[in-house]
C-alpha cells in the first residue's frame, strides 16, 4: 500500500521508500551501501518480505533523485540521508495514526466483503487477523514510551 500522500503531502511514497529513509536515517555512521540496506530489511521482516535487489535500487535511486538521500561518490560510497529525508519521515510520522487507521478500515472492508463471499473462510481470517493485530499489541507495550 502507499502511504497516504495527501495526509503528509509528500507525493506518492511506499512503505518501501519509508523502510529505506528510515534505515539511513537510523545510521548515524555515514555512507551506507544500498546492500547493507538491503541486509538489514531482511532481516527485520524475518521472512515476510524479501527486499530485492530490482525493488531497492530503484527505490533508493528515486529518493535521491527526490532530495531525500545523498549521494556519496568518494569513499566511503553510499547514501546518507538529507535534510529534507529527515523532514519527510517527520512529516509521514506526523499522521501515522491516520494512517494506520485508514490500512484498518480497508483490511475490515476486505474481510466484510469477504464474508459475503465466502462466509467460512471469512471467519477464520478474522480469527487470524486477531491473533496478528494482538500480537501487534504486545509489540507495541515493549517500545519505549
Amino acid at each position: 500500500m502507499w502511504v497516504l500522500d495527501i495526509l503528509s503531502n509528500i507525493g506518492k511514497m511506499s512503505p518501501i521508500q519509508i523502510a529505506i529513509l528510515m534505515e539511513y536515517a537510523r545510521y548515524k555512521g555515514g555512507p551506507r551501501k544500498i546492500t547493507e540496506i538491503l541486509n538489514i530489511l531482511s532481516e527485520d521482516y524475518e521472512g515476510l518480505w524479501i527486499p530485492k535487489k530490482g525493488t531497492i535500487y530503484p527505490a533508493v535511486h528515486n529518493l535521491h533523485v527526490r532530495g531525500y538521500l545523498k549521494l556519496h561518490a568518494i569513499k566511503p560510497y553510499g547514501y546518507s540521508i538529507s535534510d529534507n529525508g529527515i523532514k519527510l519521515i517527520e512529516d509521514v510520522m506526523s499522521n501515522l495514526e491516520i494512517q494506520l487507521k485508514a490500512y484498518l478500515k480497508f483490511m475490515t472492508k476486505m474481510l466484510e466483503h469477504y464474508s459475503q463471499i465466502n462466509k467460512t473462510e471469512a471467519a477464520k481470517l478474522v480469527k487470524v487477523q486477531q491473533v496478528i493485530l494482538q500480537e501487534q499489541l504486545e509489540i507495541l507495550k515493549k517500545l519505549p514510551k
